[in-house]
């Protein structure tokens, strides 16, 4: 009886190691990210001695396999969550013996997946000139060599035998936003009037004297005056020809099929909105644009996530070789063009800048300034300048809302596509264009500083 109370006391129950639990934490966190990527693993099984698993990269976009392998030795650190922006992380040196002899490139994974984080590097490219007796010590930078779905180019890249590979975009829905601003109300009715002049100057002198400013454009055309005013009404009874005002519905103008009816009805279009914007914005006939003036100031706007200030009249100042100081001044500016586009009329905006030397007068150096910021603007100074545009011509809303404009301005057009870009990776491939827009970024959404000046 006391031998088999012995025998008892010696036997433990079964528990679960908690170092193999962690080790499969790591490598199910591992397997988490290959799943997202497209790609697959391969479990190693109980006999291994050094590598934990295999990927198989596949291509994201058509899901057919790369013919490309890596091995994967797993690591599961808690203490890199500490690390700020790098930690070290020491191989065994029996472990690299063994990796940098294998067929196949390893990657070691220190990973922990608790806080969902992992970093990976290429042994082979980190220890390429190893010899028995060096450091084993790798030193991770976790901006460099986080493991995440976004590392699939350079997973490719070092699985890759010999020359690049091309993967095509990874299939992920996204929403592009066009430069296109919807038109969403136009004035009824176009009048037409018989009249007696022929120069938009003598119109001009009567309206003047009359203290007349219309609220949208008019054009001349064979001898009869083409507007969305009513040209029946007092204002113009000077200038029209009594008993010959005409009015159509504006749709029979802006979906003619006639060309020439077409084409002045864009012209009417163009005048109305000088007419509509003409107490905020100059248009500068020269450069076909509208622009900002004044003095130097900021303007708020909604971006697509928030609303931001905007540099909309920058002061500069640049020094000559010979000493003179050179004071300008940059305005934020568009072109805009209309179109008619799968039955619906449009604003093409395109953003521009225009340089001044005083608020007003065309600075001499205009066209080298212009040329300098357009090489170095980033995509999301010219995606900010796009959406402050559409955004200063739509209607305001709220309170102390003005009176509803003649032409009413949307939304801008958007696309949704089924293939959308990997900015990261195209990024890693245009480390130039990256770093404009991280600069564009940092500065909350505002356009590019030009370097040959210094902002007062």
């Amino acid at each position: 009886m006391a031998n088999r109370r012995r025998q008892q006391s010696k036997i433990r129950p079964k528990t679960l190691s908690s170092t193999g639990q962690t080790g499969q934490q790591g490598v199910n966190f591992i397997e988490g990210i290959l799943l997202k990527m497209g790609s697959r693993w391969t479990a190693s099984g109980p006999n291994e001695v050094g590598i934990d698993g295999y990927i198989e990269l596949f291509d994201p976009a058509k899901r057919v396999p790369l013919g490309l392998n890596l091995a994967v030795q797993s690591k599961v650190v808690s203490s890199i969550r500490d690390a700020v922006d790098e930690f070290r992380y020491t191989c065994n040196p029996s472990d690299l013996q063994y990796w940098l002899k294998t067929n196949l490139p390893v990657i070691l994974i220190v990973s922990d997946p608790e806080t969902q984080q992992g970093y990976w590097v290429s042994i082979p490219e980190v220890f390429r000139d190893w010899k028995p007796g060096d450091s084993t010590s790798i030193l991770y930078r976790k901006e460099q060599h986080r493991f995440s779905t976004a590392s699939l180019s350079e997973l490719v890249r070092v699985a890759a035998p010999k020359g690049e590979l091309y993967l095509p975009p990874r299939p992920t829905a996204e929403r592009l936003w066009s430069n296109l601003l919807a038109i969403e109300g136009l004035p009824a009715v176009v009048y037409v009037a018989a009249t007696q002049y022929r120069d938009p100057t003598d119109i001009w002198e009567i309206l003047n004297r009359k203290k007349i400013r219309p609220a949208s454009g008019w054009i001349i055309w064979e001898k009869k005056l083409i507007s969305f005013e009513d040209l029946s009404s007092s204002d113009w009874d000077s200038i029209c020809e009594p008993g010959t005002v005409e009015g159509f519905d504006t749709v029979e103008w802006s979906e003619s099929d006639d060309p020439e009816r077409t084409r002045l009805f864009v012209q009417l279009l163009n005048k109305t909105l000088r007419a509509q914007v003409d107490a905020r914005l100059r248009f500068w006939p020269k450069d076909d644009c509208f622009a900002m003036v004044g003095e130097k100031r900021k303007q708020s706007y909604k971006s697509l996530k928030r609303t931001s200030g905007l540099s909309v009249v920058s002061q500069f100042s640049s020094k000559a070789k010979d000493g003179r100081v050179f004071h300008y001044r940059r305005h934020l500016a568009f072109r805009g063009q209309f179109r008619f586009l799968d039955g619906a009329w449009f604003l093409e905006i395109t953003p521009t800048y225009r340089f001044t030397s005083d608020g007003f007068k065309r600075d001499m150096f205009h066209e080298s300034r212009l040329k300098k910021i357009k090489e170095i603007e980033g995509n999301r100074a010219v995606l900010s300048c796009v959406l402050f545009w559409a955004n200063h011509l739509q209607p305001e809303d709220g309170l102390f809302a003005g009176p509803q404009p003649p032409i009413v301005f949307g939304e801008l057009k958007t696309i949704n596509v089924n293939i959308g870009v990997d900015d990261k990776s195209w990024q890693q491939n245009d480390p130039d264009t990256a770093a404009l827009d991280q600069q564009s970024s940092s500065q909350g959404l505002l356009p590019m500083e030009i370097p040959t000046g210094e902002a007062k």
